[in-house]
Order: C-alpha cells, then sequence, then structure tokens
C-alpha cells in the first residue's frame, strides 16, 4: 500500500495553511484515497470546518502532545462519506 505524507507549514500566520490543507486534503479524498487530517493549531479552525465541534475546555491535539491529557480525548474521528464513492472518506 502506497502512503504519502504532506505537511503544509509555515511560520508565519494568514498564509491560507488551513485552506490549503482543507481543499487539498478534500481533493485527495475525492479521488479515492483514505486521508488523514491533523490540525495541529491551537485555533483548531479545520477542525471546525470538517464539521467537529469543540467546545471551550474540551482537550486538543496540543494538550496531547503536552502530555496533559490521554491521546484518546484529544482526537475527534471525523468520517464523512462522499455520496459518489461511498468507500472514500473525506
Amino acid at each position: 500500500m502506497f502512503m504519502l505524507t504532506v505537511a503544509i507549514t509555515s511560520l508565519s500566520g494568514g498564509q491560507g495553511k488551513t485552506t490549503v490543507s482543507l481543499f487539498f486534503g478534500r481533493k485527495i479524498a475525492s479521488l479515492g484515497y483514505y486521508t488523514l487530517m491533523v490540525d495541529a493549531d491551537p485555533q483548531h479552525n479545520l477542525t471546525t470546518y470538517l464539521g467537529v465541534e469543540l467546545q471551550p475546555n474540551q482537550p486538543t491535539l496540543l494538550e496531547c502532545l503536552k502530555k496533559s491529557v490521554a491521546l484518546e480525548e484529544g482526537i475527534y474521528p471525523k468520517v464523512i462519506f462522499n455520496p459518489g464513492k461511498p468507500d472514500t472518506r473525506l
């Protein structure tokens, strides 16, 4: 099985990292590939755009990396099925 890892990074804000990540991830998923998007931004905008509503003080990846919560507490799986391809995760 072929696996490709893509990281979209920049040290400054306002560069479009979240937007590029969202559209790139969705495009790859629409081509039939299983796609995992990880939101490491403390503002968690990608998470929100993918339809996961976090409550105030709800743990995120940041707390997992700091080891203040268990990994399972900061991961929120969201599976969106592409209507054209029922097995495709978006």
